[in-house]
């Protein structure tokens, strides 16, 4: 009990601290979307509306950027988790009912498998149309080709893959370690291929358990790591800066919620968007807060 008193009265004074310096003043939470069994995913378009899933629902929503309504834009997703908008201007998901990658066109929403045959989880896409994303079921990176969609093993790991991200220059696939502390980076070549071993890329804090349930996550422009974990929302400085560069700040879920599971910044950088599983939240940024 005491140990559990101790660890709460640590992660307060953080969060405290962590309110000076990620959010606005006077901001607070604000729900985007409740009543769901477990919310997952998101994207903006290019308009700036926002989307999301509810993977055991097999549903797919858009959230007008205006208005603030929530439209069900696909209610047969496949159990599409984490998702992306490409270069071509389609969304495309993580399908594991379907074992599938989909994409849906937004001139119908109608969805289209571009490969099949792999479970999977989270997403990632280059500028050039090339996609990679985790299969946590065969601890595997896949990679699907620009255009052609043909699919190829991009890394095998030793352990369960979750969340996946791309660096600013786009040079790093980062790949989280679900039941630990780390985000691994995988340098990429000029083919859009990873081309040589891993690195430990970004170190979070870790629960008592030792289970971090490192999930959805963002690398913000000044180089530090936004991710969804077992604690809360973490923001944590790339390991190469060195200890002391900035502060690790964990954001504990608010109001007794499970861990935040999925966690973006709008493509304005005014709010920041997480999910915990059975609602979504928002929560204004303090101005410029990430930006290099």
């Amino acid at each position: 009990m005491l140990i559990r008193l101790i660890v709460f009265f640590i992660f307060t004074s953080q969060y405290i601290f962590a309110k000076d310096l990620v959010f606005a003043e006077d901001s607070e939470w604000e729900v985007v979307s409740k009543g769901h069994r477990f919310a997952e995913g998101m994207d903006w378009d290019a308009e700036g509306h926002f989307y999301f899933t509810d993977v055991p629902r097999n549903q797919l929503f858009k959230v007008d950027k205006n208005t603030g309504e929530k439209t069900l834009i696909n209610g047969a997703t496949g159990r599409a988790n984490g998702i992306m908008f490409g270069p071509d201007g389609r969304l495309y998901g993580c399908s594991s009912g379907d074992n599938s990658i989909n994409a849906w066109d937004p001139t119908d929403w109608k969805k289209l498998a571009v490969n099949s045959g792999t479970l999977s989880n989270d997403i990632a896409i280059l500028d050039d149309g090339t996609l990679f994303y985790t299969d946590p079921h065969s601890k595997s990176v896949w990679r699907l080709a620009a255009k052609t969609f043909e699919r190829n093993l991009a890394a095998t790991l030793l352990w369960k893959p979750n969340g996946i991200a791309l660096s600013h220059d786009q040079k790093t696939l980062l790949v989280a370690e679900f039941d630990s502390d780390t985000i691994h980076g995988f340098p990429i070549g000029e083919n859009s291929r990873l081309i040589s071993t891993s690195f430990h890329a970004y170190k979070l804090g870790m629960p008592s358990d030792k289970l971090g349930r490192l999930d959805g996550m963002e690398v913000l422009a000044d180089g530090r790591l936004l991710s969804g974990t077992a604690l809360g929302i973490q923001i944590v400085p790339p390991v190469h800066a060195g200890s002391g560069s900035q502060p690790l700040i964990i954001i504990p879920s608010p109001e007794g919620r499970p861990r935040c599971n999925y966690v973006r910044i709008s493509p304005d950088n005014t709010w920041l968007y997480a999910a915990y599983a059975k609602d979504i939240l928002r929560r204004k940024l303090k101005q410029r807060f990430g930006q290099s």
